[in-house]
C-alpha cells in the first residue's frame, strides 16, 4: 500500500516488506555514527525520501567487529576507563599533516562510481545532490552524492516502485488507504538480501573492489567480518599520505548472491594542508585517559526532597527544618584496559574551519573475555590542551553579533564561570565555551540555566559561519 500522512510528500510511499528489510541491512550496517556531518548529503533532491536521512548519517568510527572509540570520548560499556600499555609505545616526528576536503563533487566523479555500482546513465543534480539511477517510478537502484565536500555518498541496491498510477509495486496497497494487505517478492529478487547465507570474507572483498577502486580506494584496510542475515559488510579504512586513518570508513554491502546492495562513504578525497606539531603516543595516552577514566563525574549527592507547599487550612507542625544530610551516589571504579600498541594517523576533526583529517594517535587496545580488539584514537596535536575538571567544554545552541561583538548562547549551571574563545578563520570562527566549576569537587544543584558569553572579533564576522568546537556544528544566528 502507499498510504499518505496529511501535509507528507507523495513521494513517501511504504516499501512491501521484501523491500523494507533489503533496504534496513543495508542502511543500518552501512550507517552509524557521527550525525552531524549528514547534513551536507541532504538537500532538495534528497528530501522526497523520509528513508534517506539515515542512510545519508555518516559512519561509525571503527571496524564492524570491534568499533573504534571517538577521539577523547569514553567507552561507552562502563563508567570509566583507564587506558594502561603494555608495550613501549612510540616517539612521534616532530609534525604531521592535515588533510583539509573542500570544493565541490564533479559529475565525473559520481559517474565513475555509479558505474561501479552497476548504475547506468548520466548522474543529474537536484539540489544540492548529485542523483545517480531510480527509474521515473522510484524504483531500481540508486545513488546519491552530496555535492559540497566530502562528498557523502549512499547507494542502495532496491527501491519501492510503483504501477505508474500511484500505486506500490509488489503489494496489494492502494494509496490513502490505511490497511495493507500481505507484499509479495518480486520473481527477480532472488536470495539478494533477505535469504540465503552470507558470502565468504574473500568474496565479499572481491565484490567490493571495483567500488573501493573507483573511489581511489584500492589500498584500504579491510574488514568483511560483520554480516547482518545475508549481508556481509566490507569495511575499508583508507591510507591517506601513507597515513592509516580511523573514522574515515567506506562501507559496501554484499548481498548472497554476491552483489552490492548497499554502502556509503566520502567521494571527496582529502587534500594535503599545513603540518601540525605533534605529541608522543605516551602524552596522547595521558590526555584520553584525562578523558575517560570518569574523573569528571565526582561523587554527586543522592539529593533531599523538598517541602510541599501547605495550603493555606492545613495545620502546620513543627516549624523546625529538617537537617539534610545526603549520602553520594555509590560510582563505579574506572575499569582498566590493555593498549596492545599504537601508531600514528588521521582521524575527522576540523582544519581551516572545515571536516578534515587530522593527525591522531591511534591505540590498539585488547579486547575483553575473548573478545575482538578496538581501536581507539586520541587527537595528536601539540596544542591541544588536556582537559579536566576546571576545563570542560560546553556546546553552543545559538549567537548573535553586532559591531564585532560575537555573543554564543548555551546552557549552563549555576555553579560554574564560563569563558568563551574564537578563533578566526577566513569562512569560519570557531568558538570553545570552557566550563570552570567554582568550588570543584562540591556538589551542585542539577539545573541547567540559559547562559551568554561573549567575545570581540579582530574582524566583523560578516557572512563567516560560526562553528561550535565541542560539537562541530555551525550554530544557527539567534
Amino acid at each position: 500500500m502507499i498510504s499518505e500522512e496529511p501535509g507528507t510528500s507523495s513521494g513517501t510511499r511504504r516499501r512491501p516488506a521484501w523491500v523494507v528489510g533489503s533496504i534496513a541491512a543495508a542502511v543500518l550496517l552501512a550507517g552509524g555514527g557521527t550525525a552531524y556531518w549528514a547534513s551536507a548529503a541532504q538537500g532538495d533532491g534528497a528530501a522526497r525520501r523520509t528513508g534517506d536521512s539515515a542512510a545519508s548519517a555518516p559512519r561509525d568510527a571503527g571496524d564492524p567487529s570491534g568499533p573504534g572509540i571517538a577521539p577523547g570520548e569514553p567507552d561507552p560499556s562502563g563508567a570509566g576507563v583507564v587506558y594502561r600499555a603494555d608495550v613501549k609505545l612510540p616517539e612521534a616526528p616532530a609534525t604531521a599533516p592535515a588533510y583539509s576536503v573542500s570544493g565541490e563533487v564533479a559529475q565525473a566523479d559520481v559517474a565513475r562510481l555509479a558505474a561501479a555500482l552497476g548504475i547506468t546513465g548520466t548522474p543529474r543534480l537536484e539540489g544540492d545532490v548529485w542523483l545517480a539511477g531510480e527509474a521515473a517510478d522510484g524504483s531500481g537502484p540508486r545513488l546519491t552524492v552530496a555535492r559540497t565536500a566530502p562528498g557523502t555518498w549512499n547507494f542502495n541496491r532496491f527501491q519501492a516502485g510503483g504501477d505508474g498510477a500511484g500505486n506500490g509495486a509488489g503489494d496489494d496497497c492502494v494509496r490513502g488507504k490505511d490497511t495493507c494487505g500481505p507484499a509479495t517478492l518480486p520473481k527477480d529478487a532472488g536470495g539478494a538480501v533477505g535469504s540465503g547465507k552470507p558470502v565468504s570474507e574473500e568474496a565479499a572483498k572481491a565484490a567490493a573492489a571495483p567500488v573501493l577502486k573507483a573511489l581511489g580506494q584500492d589500498g584500504a584496510k579491510l574488514d568483511a567480518r560483520l554480516t547482518q542475515g545475508a549481508v556481509r559488510v566490507v569495511t575499508a579504512d583508507p591510507v591517506v599520505g601513507g597515513l592509516p586513518t580511523q573514522g574515515w570508513s567506506t562501507k559496501v554491502s554484499v548481498g548472497a548472491d554476491g552483489s552490492v546492495v548497499g554502502g556509503n562513504g566520502e567521494l571527496k578525497a582529502p587534500v594535503r594542508a599545513a603540518d601540525q606539531q605533534v605529541v608522543g603516543a605516551v602524552e596522547a595516552l595521558a590526555r584520553l585517559n584525562a578523558r575517560s577514566s570518569g574523573s569528571e563525574g565526582g561523587t554527586g549527592p543522592s539529593g533531599c526532597a523538598s517541602a510541599v507547599p501547605l495550603a493555606g487550612d492545613t495545620a502546620t507542625g513543627s516549624s523546625e527544618t529538617v537537617p539534610c544530610n545526603p549520602e553520594p551516589r555509590p560510582m563505579k571504579p574506572p575499569r582498566t584496559e590493555t593498549v596492545k600498541g599504537a601508531v600514528l594517523g588521521l582521524a575527522p576533526g576540523t582544519v581551516d574551519g572545515a571536516r578534515g583529517l587530522v593527525p591522531a594517535w591511534l591505540f590498539e587496545v585488547a579486547g575483553r573475555g575473548g573478545a575482538p580488539g578496538h581501536t581507539v584514537t586520541e587527537p595528536a596535536s601539540a596544542k591541544e590542551s588536556t582537559p579536566g575538571p576546571s576545563g570542560r567544554t560546553v556546546p553552543g545552541f545559538s549567537y548573535k553579533e553586532a559591531d564585532r561583538k560575537l555573543t554564543v548562547n548555551f546552557w549552563g549551571s549555576p555553579c560554574s564561570t564560563y569563558a568563551v574563545e574564537a578563533r578566526e578563520q577566513a569562512e569560519s570562527v570557531m568558538v570553545k565555551i570552557t566550563d570552570t566549576p567554582n568550588k570543584p569537587g562540591q556538589a551542585c544543584i542539577m539545573l541547567a540555566e540559559e547562559k551568554s558569553v561573549t567575545v570581540t572579533l579582530k574582524e566583523p564576522l560578516g557572512d563567516r559561519k560560526v562553528l561550535d568546537a565541542t560539537t562541530g556544528k555551525e550554530l544557527p544566528r539567534q
